[in-house]
């Protein structure tokens, strides 16, 4: 008699390399177009800023993003793919948030900036567990993960970076 999956341990599942692939072919696709969408996000928040500092950052993060979709590129030719167009709903609808809460009436440009820097932190932080994810699925079939190395510690550095700002402002 064999146990129903709902009582096996995640340890007692083995799960079929080609569902590996594929969720880990998912998972790249998600973030390469994510980092596309991004880059028009970074851009509108970099001119809704009205500080030096947090314009500064931006522009750091877009340069970062650039860098990150090469990596990605990289990575799929790395391992023979193409990039697969898929939904991104999830960014979309925290930049799309990001950006009715920074227009809405009656903000000052400091709340403006303020709200920017919550949102940019969010975004790094969504970044920052995708990379990780990507790194455990490429791993586990078999893909050399040291090629996310550079995008996920980048993630994590302009994590700390918004952060740190953050910090400023409301100090």
């Amino acid at each position: 008699m064999s146990t129903p999956l709902s009582a096996m341990q995640p340890k007692d599942v083995q799960i079929d390399d080609k569902l590996l692939k594929r969720t880990f072919l998912e998972h790249l696709n998600y973030i390469y177009y994510g980092k596309h969408h991004l880059l028009d996000f970074f851009r509108e928040a970099r001119d809704l800023a009205k500080l030096d500092v947090l314009k500064m950052a931006i522009k750091e993060c877009i340069d970062d993003t650039d860098n990150q979709i090469t990596h990605l590129e990289d990575l799929y030719i790395s391992i023979s793919e193409e990039p697969s167009k898929t939904s991104t709903l999830s960014i979309k609808a925290t930049t799309l948030e990001a950006y009715m809460a920074t227009i809405k009436a009656g903000k000052t440009p400091l709340e403006k900036d303020v709200y920017i820097l919550f949102y940019l932190q969010q975004i790094e932080g969504i970044e920052i567990t995708y990379f990780k994810v990507l790194k455990n699925l490429a791993k586990a079939v078999g893909y050399d993960n040291a090629i996310l190395a550079q995008p996920f510690d980048t993630a994590v550095e302009n994590r700390i970076l918004f952060e740190a700002i953050y910090k400023e402002y409301i100090s």
